[in-house]
């Protein structure tokens, strides 16, 4: 494998990260419409059982296609050349097909028992979210495959396309039928559709089909799979009580219409920091892992802490400017029955700062293949957070799950932190924190100022939000923080051009 110095492999960094990052902002403003009309369409309670669906899904490809996803990823790019490709899919195939249908067979035998003494419709979201179950978790897996192999321009547009369709299939279906007084199954089915045809997309492009054959299943790339990812079922399991737990907690004990409050608010922050890690982690770990596999320790570390670096840089000034916006953000996006004057958002954008860092001191163990200390490390937190919200939650109400969101990933980063670094040392450059500090703050006092200034509208909020990310760069570059990154990424382009 010809090797690649760290100056070439951070300036593939750079670039990526460079290409992910207006895209992902497109992503997050459609995102934001999106929860926008969704608590116009939907009342709290319906909103709620919405989340109820998303959360179950999203815990339930965990749990049992996780360690499948997180292996495809691991070790695509192992598995090059022909023969070695028709193993890796083939076996990749059969894994995928045969637990989606055991899945659907057992749910479609649970239609007959659902179906007795409901309403109609209500056996149509049950089906509609097996379905979703099903289109969710193959389209991480084929978006998994786009990122370890750097598809960036079709990651990209999938990724763009995905969130703009689904809003727009729902915005149809709600209208059509108006069935979204009583179900949420016009943005349930909008989530299938779409997400069909991303996949029958991706899987035409990288021509998959090419690859697969039942008869070339290997029980050796089974066992490598299972080796890197059966430990990931454990840590996928804490994983979602740790993120998810809140919510059938909270639908148990304050019910499902506070429920559809605190996932609306939820949704904000989750989102924008879900899109400031994916865009900084596509960007950057297929270069990590390429690597490491070259066995350059010292080398990764470096690239490592730029990694973090990279995704201080730009998910601090998030944390501040969303923490300082949530009122307004929250009373000018959102229906006045989800308005709980920004106190969830600012808890939940702390919460998924914490987790997004504690992603990167992850990679410790998962570029050595050694996943149990994840597993003990999410256990422990997750515990804390299911600990505090079946407590306190009960008493006090949704809010309390927020704290704990927060108390509990700050707690996952710490372990991760301080057992990561026996492996792989994740170096915390003092001088360039600091500058990044001091731009947040600055930005901070100019956001205030026109807080106070202006009467809260989405131009005026646009205006502050533009502005103060004007005022943060302008300070990242005259304290000369960006230069090399501005000089890399304009070789690259100077490059491009000739």
């Amino acid at each position: 494998m010809k090797k690649t110095n760290a100056v070439e492999m951070k300036k593939i960094m750079v670039k990526d990260t460079a290409l992910f990052l207006p895209a992902k902002i497109i992503e997050g403003l459609i995102g934001l419409v999106t929860i926008t009309l969704y608590t116009k369409f939907f009342v709290p309670e319906i909103y709620g059982y919405y989340g109820f669906i998303t959360t179950t899904v999203n815990i339930m490809s965990f749990l049992l296609l996780g360690w499948l996803i997180q292996s495809v990823y691991r070790y695509v790019n192992s598995f090059d050349g022909g023969k070695k490709q028709v193993l890796f899919y083939s076996t990749s195939f059969t894994l995928w097909c045969s637990i989606n249908g055991i899945i659907l067979i057992l749910g479609l035998l649970g239609v007959f028992f659902i179906g007795k003494g409901n309403e109609p419709w209500v056996t149509q979201l049950y089906v509609l979210s097996l379905l979703m179950f099903i289109t969710y978790n193959t389209m991480q897996i084929f978006t998994s495959l786009l990122s370890a192999t750097r598809r960036t321009k079709l990651l990209l547009f999938t990724s763009i396309f995905s969130v703009a369709a689904k809003l727009l299939f729902t915005v149809f279906f709600v209208y059509q039928y108006k069935t979204n007084t009583f179900t949420p199954a016009a943005a349930v089915l909008s989530n299938v559709l779409v997400d069909t045809f991303i996949i029958v997309l991706i899987g035409f492009r990288l021509k998959i089909t090419r690859y697969i054959r039942f008869s070339f299943f290997s029980s050796k790339v089974l066992k490598k799979f299972f080796a890197y990812g059966m430990p990931l079922v454990l840590v996928n399991i804490t994983n979602s009580l740790l993120s998810l737990s809140d919510r059938y907690v909270i639908t148990s004990f304050a019910g499902a219409e506070q429920l559809g409050v605190y996932h609306a608010n939820y949704t904000i922050s989750s989102t924008l920091f879900t899109l400031i890690l994916s865009a900084v982690m596509r960007g950057v770990f297929p270069v990590i892992l390429r690597n490491w596999r070259q066995n350059t320790k010292e080398q990764t570390e470096h690239l490592l802490s730029q990694a973090v670096r990279y995704y201080l840089m730009i998910s601090l000034p998030a944390l501040f400017g969303l923490s300082m916006l949530s009122k307004t953000v929250s009373s000018l996006f959102l229906d006045p029955a989800y308005f709980e004057d920004g106190f969830v958002i600012i808890w939940v954008a702390a919460g998924m700062f914490f987790f997004g860092l504690a992603e990167y001191s992850n990679k410790a163990w998962e570029l050595n293949q050694k996943t149990r200390p994840l597993f003990f490390n999410s256990l422990i937190s997750s515990l804390v957070n299911v600990l505090i919200n079946l407590l306190l939650v009960p008493v006090y109400g949704y809010r309390i799950a927020a704290i704990s969101t927060a108390l509990a990933y700050f707690l996952y980063l710490m372990l991760s932190l301080l057992r990561g670094r026996k492996i792989l040392k994740i170096n915390f450059n003092v001088i360039s924190v600091a500058k990044i500090l001091f731009s947040c703050i600055l930005m901070s006092v100019v956001v205030t100022l026109l807080l106070r200034s202006f009467t809260a509208s989405v131009p005026v909020l646009v205006l502050i939000v533009l502005t103060g990310c004007a005022v943060y760069f302008a300070s990242l570059f005259v304290l000369k923080e960006l230069q090399s990154e501005i000089n890399a990424f304009m070789n690259w382009l100077k490059k491009k051009g000739t």
